[in-house]
Formats: C-alpha cells, structure tokens, sequence
C-alpha cells in the first residue's frame, strides 16, 4: 500500500472589510487579478464563522458575490448572508492567499503554484479543515 503524505504551509493575508455601499451592495477592499484562495470571516458579538473559496482571479470572483447571476447559487447565497449580517451591525473581513504556500510531499519542498485549479482546491480543503479542527463553523456547504 502507498502512503500518501502531504503538509502544506501558508498565512492569511488580511485585506480588509467587506462594507454595504449606498444601493445596499456589497463592496468590497482592492484586491489583484490573480489567483488565490479567500476567506469572509463574519465576527458578531457571540461567534466567528468563516466561508473560504479558491479562485483563478480574486477581482474578477468578489464580483460575482457583489452582482450574482440568477443561476449562480452560491454566489446568491453569500451575497444574502454577507449583507444580511452587515444590516445587522456584524463584521466581515476578507483575507487572502496569493503567494508563499509551500508543500512538503515525499520529504520534498514543493512550491504550490496558484494558478493550477487542483492546487488552489487542495489547498481550499486544507484550510476548510485547519478552520474546522480549529472549531470554527464555516459556511461552505
């Protein structure tokens, strides 16, 4: 049987705060065209959730959560939750992971390149279960 072994290492960026502009949309802080993974943390005053995605362009993708598409269920779901608990007085900030990830595979250092989908998406599971290990709830269904 082959043992597979993977650690992967990397920090969230914090980039700022997701806010309601005058139309009531969300607006959110400049982030880079480029690949990554991003993390709305929602801070009220009895919890902490998270919601973390992957991303081919981090821009382009908060732009789709601003003006979701009627078929686009997710994006429709985190714009209702985002601006729901911005009306209701909660926080919301976003972070980011764009650069510096590293994995060790095979007792080797490997360099996670961010603009292949299956790395962003190991790396998306990776930090839904360091969030989830670390108790706390995240959105992602």
């Amino acid at each position: 049987m082959d043992r597979v072994e993977v650690t992967m290492a990397f920090s969230w960026v914090p980039v700022g705060a997701v806010s309601l502009d005058e139309q009531q949309k969300l607006r959110f802080p400049k982030t880079a065209a480029q690949p990554g993974l991003y993390r709305f943390e929602i801070i009220s005053a009895e919890s902490l959730t998270q919601y973390i995605g992957e991303t081919d362009q981090l821009s382009r993708r908060l732009q789709h959560y601003r003006t979701p598409g009627p078929s686009q269920r997710t994006n429709l779901r985190l714009n209702a939750l985002l601006v729901e608990h911005l009306n209701r007085g909660d926080r919301v900030s976003l972070s980011a992971v764009t650069e510096g990830v590293t994995a060790s595979c095979a007792g080797r250092e490997h360099h996670v390149d961010l603009s292949v989908k299956s790395e962003r998406v190991l790396l998306e599971c990776a930090a839904l279960l360091n969030a989830r290990a670390a108790g706390v709830p995240t959105l992602n269904l």
